[in-house]
């Protein structure tokens, strides 16, 4: 399989296992209670779970296709997990099925490097590459809305940081502006969180720096999208990124309208979610080089 053809169906393949599990993911809070109960119909999540499927089903034939001696144990336990994951989608199976799913969907999304044999061209590629994860982290805890996507959102916070610094490296000074611009809007966002936690004055300091936090954000893909370091698929990727957030940003404004404001917010953080997938490979292409 050539190069750049590999990669792109690496990024789907890890994308879609990591989506896939954060869809399989049960809501803890209520798990002792339901362990063998079948939990109520959630059309984002299912989404979520069906392109899930379908992304690294597509991904893992093609790998297949392209290279009959692939290691037959990530077949296997890739294989067995998207199995699981399918029969869970059109059978009443118990919870602890969707854990063994998770379990074995992470086994083969921590071999897929070494067993698919991807290597990155720069050191920019690889942080490219953990802020697309670290984004559907991110992302996906307004779409779940668990315990444990929250804790992930956190997770994924900690790998964007990381992510950034390694990109960095990778680009022209203007792209480091970009990636200094983000890495404040990060902080400010943390801040806010904290400050959240305060009532009313707390409240009103949290959305002050929310609001500045976007607009160094949004700057900050600006900046990305003038740098010649990423090429011109980079740049375009910089203006998904910067469209991504706009609709994020109308997707939380209507997470506020009582009743159907939260469905459809999670609707729109699926729209904002293929964005960023879309403007995060550009840039990963970008930069990853010979």
């Amino acid at each position: 399989m050539e190069d750049r053809k590999k990669k792109q169906m690496f990024l789907q393949m890890q994308f879609s296992l990591l989506l896939l599990s954060c869809a399989l993911i049960p809501d803890m809070t209520s798990l002792v209670s339901s362990f063998f109960e079948v939990s109520s119909l959630d059309v984002p999540v299912l989404i979520c779970h069906i392109v899930g499927i379908i992304g690294s089903g597509m991904a893992l034939y093609a790998f297949y296709s392209a290279d009959n001696s692939l290691s037959r144990p990530y077949l296997i336990v890739s294989g067995v997990g998207l199995l699981l994951a399918i029969l869970s989608l059109f059978m009443d199976m118990p919870v602890w099925s969707d854990i063994i799913s998770i379990i074995l969907l992470m086994i083969a999304f921590f071999m897929g490097k070494g067993c698919l044999q991807v290597n990155w061209n720069s050191i920019g590629a690889q942080g490219a590459y953990m802020i697309l994860l670290s984004i559907l982290l991110r992302l996906y805890e307004g779409i779940g809305d668990s315990t444990i996507h929250g804790i992930l959102a956190f997770v994924g916070v900690i790998m964007f940081w990381m992510g950034l610094g390694k990109l960095r490296q990778s680009l022209d000074a203007e792209g480091a502006v970009g990636i200094s611009r983000l890495k404040i809007a990060l902080v400010l966002n943390l801040i806010a969180i904290i400050f959240g936690w305060i009532p009313l004055l707390g409240s009103i300091i949290s959305g002050i720096l929310l609001i500045i936090a976007f607009i160094l954000e949004f700057v900050g893909y600006g900046a990305m999208k003038r740098s010649t370091a990423i090429g011109e698929e980079g740049r375009i990727g910089a203006g998904r990124l910067r469209t991504s957030m706009i609709i994020l940003l109308v997707g939380t404004v209507i997470s506020i309208i009582p009743l159907l404001g939260t469905a459809v917010s999670a609707f729109i953080s699926l729209v904002g979610l293929v964005l960023v997938y879309q403007g995060w490979r550009g840039i990963f292409f970008g930069v990853d080089k010979n």
